[in-house]
């Protein structure tokens, strides 16, 4: 029963690798592997969004500068928050 728990535990360190990526599929796989990839489109999306109004409004260099702290700050909170969620509750056989 202990094993099944250390084959469900998701490295924190991997995750956060994946999060601090500024890609979307790298964050999507962060977002899967603690089964909230539903969660993760919704994050992403709105982080598309809200880079998108950003670059729009401000010129170039300043809209990036701006907009890349937004990329990669918010998925790895939400990454670092929910990985350690997900190895915190306990894995049984269901």
């Amino acid at each position: 029963m202990d094993s099944n728990k250390n084959s469900e535990h998701v490295s924190l360190r991997t995750q956060l690798i994946l999060a601090v990526i500024p890609s979307f599929i790298s964050q999507i796989i962060a977002f899967y592997r603690i089964k909230k990839l539903v969660y993760g489109i919704i994050i992403e999306v709105a982080i598309f969004f809200i880079d998108l109004i950003i670059q729009v409004v401000i010129s170039w260099p300043a809209g990036m500068i701006i907009s890349l702290p937004i990329t990669v700050g918010i998925p790895v909170y939400y990454v670092r928050k929910w990985t350690l969620e997900f190895n915190r509750t306990p894995k049984g056989l269901f």
